[in-house]
């Protein structure tokens, strides 16, 4: 039996969404991207040609990492280095709340109505003595006058997401970092709902961590994540899995003898927080769907997603249906999150499943969330449905 014959690439795939065995209209970004083609054949590739053979095909497959840690480092603006991967946002989050030296007294701002990932991981610290301070949830966004009433000497960090999971506001998080700096407290920003559909350069925005599962606006496999940790913020992550990949010179083992030592030094950079074997399949098709929305420029992709969702929003109001955000206010996203005067969210997104359309009901609104692959028709579609509909 031959080995496998092509390389298994990070390769761009086609610009155009599949329609998959769902069909209809699928506007549900925010809650689950659709796998990529591109990673899609990277992942068949790397199931087909390269994992039955065993360690004579999986070398084939370990550049994809790089590939990935490039196009991160490129899309957020910072180095390989400040580049990790992790199966989801959740484990980002707790490499931070789980590695910081904790004292009692230490305050951490939270955002009413955040998602649980971005709560829970800091209100356990309370039996550290840890304190949480929370900042109000206003007409579906959040003031910057109550960010910085909420910060103090004490604050030891700001836990925000770029973009709250239910109503789509988007925060402004040069300001908040700004706000965080006056008191010298940290930031740590939960990104899923924004890496992959709008810019965020952390050589601008000066954030200190920041943590994005791959499986909504990235259009990556399930399982497979991003973290970020600014260079000079890794030192205060005291507590952090290492595993056999986490040290410097751990690949001289298979050298042979004299090559085994349990005193090597840790690596550098974040990736020393990988661990050791990790999903080879998920990280290939990773690798796909970040060089094919590199190749499409996140640029073009913001645009298109800000014309969609314009048009859902002036669509969705002028049907009389109540927009979580006012359709003319700032902090807007790749989220139009809506329910109706009479009818509840749940009961329209029942509706809307009935005539295949795709939507996701969190926190009682109903989310439409269009990415680049999105089509115009499958936004006539959705607007055409809900005019058919009593809001």
């Amino acid at each position: 039996m031959s080995g496998p014959r092509r390389p298994v690439g990070a390769t761009a795939g086609a610009t155009t969404g599949a329609t998959g065995a769902t069909g209809g209209a699928y506007l549900d970004y925010a809650g689950f991207g659709r796998l990529r083609p591109a990673a899609v054949a990277a992942m068949r590739t790397a199931v087909d040609e390269a994992l039955p053979y065993g360690s004579a095909g999986v070398g084939r497959l370990f550049g994809a990492r790089n590939a990935a840690r490039q196009s991160v480092a490129r899309l957020l603006g910072c180095t390989p280095d400040e580049v990790a991967f992790v199966p989801n946002t959740s484990t980002g989050v707790h490499l931070v709340a789980d590695g910081l030296d904790w004292r009692p007294g230490d305050r951490v701002v939270l955002f009413d109505r955040d998602f649980p990932a971005n709560v829970r991981p800091w209100l356990r610290l309370r039996r550290h003595g840890v304190e949480p301070v929370w900042v109000p949830m206003r007409d579906g966004g959040y003031r910057l006058e109550d960010v910085a009433r909420a910060l103090g000497p004490a604050t030891r960090l700001v836990a925000v997401s770029h973009v709250n999971f239910a109503t789509g506001f988007r925060c402004d998080l040069d300001r908040i970092c700004a706000l965080a700096a006056e008191v010298g407290a940290l930031v740590c920003v939960d990104a899923v709902q924004s890496f992959g559909a709008l810019p965020l350069s952390v050589a601008e925005t000066p954030v200190d961590f920041l943590a994005a599962g791959a499986h909504k606006w990235l259009c990556g496999p399930p399982g497979t994540g991003v973290f970020y940790c600014r260079a000079d913020r890794l030192e205060l992550l005291r507590s952090t899995p290492t595993g056999w990949y986490g040290h410097q010179g751990a690949a001289e083992v298979s050298k042979g003898p004299g090559h085994l030592r349990y005193d090597l030094p840790e690596r550098a950079g974040v990736a020393r927080v990988e661990g050791g074997m990790y999903d080879l399949v998920g990280m290939a098709g990773l690798a796909a769907a970040l060089a094919e929305l590199e190749e499409t420029g996140i640029t073009a992709v913001a645009e298109r997603v800000r014309t969609l969702t314009d048009r859902l929003r002036t669509g969705i109001a002028e049907l009389g249906h109540p927009l979580a955000l006012p359709a003319d206010a700032a902090g807007h996203s790749g989220v139009v999150s809506f329910t109706g005067r009479r009818t509840g969210g749940v009961e329209i997104a029942r509706r809307l499943t009935s005539a295949g359309i795709h939507v996701s009901v969190p926190d009682g609104f109903v989310r439409v969330s269009p990415h680049f692959w999105t089509t115009d028709e499958e936004v006539s579609e959705i607007l055409s449905e809900l005019a058919a509909q009593k809001p």
